[in-house]
């Protein structure tokens, strides 16, 4: 009754063989079984948990059965390496946001006088019903498609939606996104509007989450928009203006993402979404921590080699997945937390009839999106 039990079983025909016969809907909604059918598909268990992530965090154990070890095989064990990620990603979220509840607290308290006068995004639900968005994230392959946004009339046919980190790169190539998120809580986060002015930005609105950090607001020169919070609406309820709300995210593309379904878009498509190190990089060009390390630039020091260092200081977080061509790529333990993520909400959205464009060219491979150029 404390605890949950996840029985993983492939074979579907078994399955209606034994559940069709005798109807066991009722006993099973009692208790806390749930049954598993994809050994590769990180949405349903990650969906079996939710709620009970502190739960699990505390302690899980595999039972087998002999003779269905001799049955599956191989399939077992990529279940039980699939569980495994999901588990860890819900303890690295637990952790975050632990470590991350006084800055939170702090932010949405100095964001409060934002949050009353500035406009939330009620008004944007399906707003672009049936049209096509891009949600451009700043992986490494992101410069190998960016380009197309440029091209004339794009703007005017889809709904281009951008993380803080590539904002700068997209000005610089004449590419004005719709929008640009922003969730991050420290005050670096500055730097990615540093220089920009009203002229700049004309056409862009930022939507931020409360709990970002008060300089992203301070520093962006552009129209603004809110994201609901429950903690900040408990207190300012009677003076702030209806906000609207958003699936809670990780990070800067996941509320890009959900703000892209919030309109109504779809499909979805996404480009710079790597969560990987496509050919060993870890930002895409021109990415603003480049600027930060143009000061320790030599003939002994380049931005591939910084680059590789950032990366091998991880090594013992590293991962090693699948990439779109099921070739191996490395990821760290914070990436596949977001992957975990993601594969959570375009598996929610399929059961929607949605559809999510996977045009990163690059990166991990993520359930339930459909592959293109």
């Amino acid at each position: 009754r404390t605890g949950i039990l996840l029985c993983f079983e492939p074979d579907i025909p078994l399955l209606r063989a034994v559940l069709e016969r005798v109807d066991h809907s009722e006993w099973i909604r009692r208790t806390n079984l749930v049954l598993i059918t994809h050994a590769d598909d990180s949405a349903p268990i990650s969906e079996a948990i939710s709620g009970a992530e502190g739960l699990f965090t505390l302690g899980a154990a595999f039972l087998e059965h002999p003779a269905c070890r001799a049955r599956l095989g191989n399939t077992l064990d990529a279940f039980a390496s699939r569980f495994t990620d999901v588990l860890r990603a819900a303890r690295t979220t637990i952790l975050t946001t632990l470590v991350q509840s006084e800055a939170t607290l702090r932010n949405l308290l100095m964001n409060a006088d934002w949050y009353v006068s500035s406009r939330g995004i009620s008004d944007l639900r399906d707003a672009a019903r049936a049209r096509s968005a891009v949600v451009v994230s700043a992986g490494p392959s992101l410069q190998r498609n960016l380009h197309l946004l440029a091209q004339p009339g794009i703007r005017d046919r889809v709904v281009i939606i951008a993380v803080q980190t590539v904002l700068k790169t997209l000005l610089a190539k004449g590419i004005r996104p719709h929008f640009v998120t922003a969730l991050d809580h420290h005050e670096i986060s500055r730097r990615f509007y540093e220089g920009l002015s009203a002229a700049d930005v004309e056409g862009v609105t930022l939507v931020v989450e409360p709990r970002a950090n008060p300089a992203i607001l301070d520093a962006f020169p552009g129209a603004i928009r809110c994201v609901h919070d429950d903690w900040l609406e408990d207190i300012l309820r009677d003076v702030a203006p209806p906000k609207g709300s958003l699936p809670a995210g990780a990070t800067v593309a996941h509320l890009a993402y959900s703000l892209a379904r919030h309109l109504g878009c779809d499909p979805v498509i996404m480009i710079g979404q790597d969560l990987g190190f496509t050919d060993n990089h870890y930002y895409a060009a021109n990415a603003a921590i480049h600027t930060t390390w143009f000061s320790e630039l030599n003939p002994f020091r380049s931005l591939e080699m910084l680059e590789w260092e950032r990366i091998a200081r991880s090594r013992r977080l590293l991962r090693r997945l699948n990439d779109l061509h099921d070739r191996p790529i490395y990821t760290d333990e914070q990436m596949a937390t977001y992957l975990v993520q993601f594969e959570r909400m375009f598996a929610a959205d399929a059961q929607r009839g949605l559809t999510t464009i996977d045009a990163t060219e690059g990166g991990v491979r993520k359930n339930n999106t459909v592959p293109m150029p």
